[in-house]
């Protein structure tokens, strides 16, 4: 073989080379995970996935209203397939980053207006805290991912319909549970206890929004002398609420809302039952007004 012959061959093959590579460099949107924004999202969204899609969750051990994401965060979501997120109203830092993403890129979970709100605040974003809000929520979870991907469109569906049916059923056993308690005093540190506690007709009062700010002196005086009952807060369980309650004359139980106390093969199911058990461990120590 000539000399000039092989000095040809060698730069054709590394043209080659770079032509291969620059042609399998994934895309933008174009990747097979699945990010969401805090847990139980991930919860819903594997209801729906099951296997077929990695999951990510971007916020762990964090607020998710002060959360802002990493290098590498912000790399996932640029290769993400869809972003699960509730919105600006609850992640306002990741707000930022998503709205460099096409709308086809990403689902904001606010934006439904099928939500369901009966006694709780419609401005909070705790939806999740509601087994019905979080068949509705998978829903549209599997109808963007049966767009993206529809040769498992009726995978998806199918799983939906069958959450659906499971979080009807879920639904009224946590309403059961909680039907009960409805004289019971409850005060909870912000209002995302509504979603949770409000549809079987239980009244929250809360100290908060939920948005990080204190307790003001004025709630605190409204209820003050509120009779016996419980304070809610979130965990892990600290001194300050502690206090809150005492001062209140209220007993005190830490309710694990982001699922963080949750073992790593948890489903949305083990969420809602273990909130419901931690309620109980507070409300079942209050006497029963309807036996004195």
């Amino acid at each position: 073989m000539y000399p000039f012959k092989r000095l040809f061959i060698i730069p054709a093959v590394l043209l080659s080379g770079l032509w291969l590579a620059a042609c399998s460099k994934p895309e933008s949107g174009s990747g097979g995970e699945l990010v969401v924004s805090v847990r139980p999202l991930a919860l819903i969204a594997r209801e729906i996935t099951s296997e077929d899609i990695p999951v990510r969750v971007l916020i762990e051990g964090a607020d998710p209203h002060h959360y802002a994401p990493t290098v590498s965060d912000r790399a996932a979501l640029e290769r993400s397939l869809l972003l699960v997120w509730l919105g600006p109203q609850m992640e306002g830092v990741l707000a930022k980053q998503a709205a460099l993403l096409p709308a086809d890129q990403q689902l904001q979970l606010l934006d439904i207006e099928a939500l369901e709100f009966e006694g709780a605040s419609v401005t909070d974003p705790h939806l999740w805290l509601r087994p019905r809000n979080a068949a509705i929520a998978a829903a549209q979870i599997a109808e963007r991912l049966a767009r993206l991907r529809p040769q498992q469109a009726e995978f998806y569906k199918t799983r939906a319909r069958e959450f659906s049916s499971s979080m009807a059923s879920l639904q009224k056993v946590l309403d059961r549970a909680l039907y009960g308690y409805r004289q019971v005093p409850i005060v909870v540190t912000h209002d995302a206890y509504g979603h949770f506690f409000g549809s079987a007709g239980v009244k929250t009062h809360a100290l908060g929004d939920g948005s990080g700010g204190g307790h003001g002196a004025k709630a605190m005086l409204e209820l003050s002398g509120i009779g016996d009952g419980c304070l809610f807060g979130d965990m892990p369980a600290n001194d300050r609420d502690q206090q809150l309650a005492e001062n209140l004359g209220l007993r005190y139980a830490a309710l694990d809302l982001l699922g963080d106390q949750l073992g790593e093969d948890a489903n949305y199911r083990d969420l809602i039952e273990s909130l419901l058990t931690q309620a109980r461990t507070c409300l079942s120590q209050v006497p029963d007004r309807n036996k004195e």
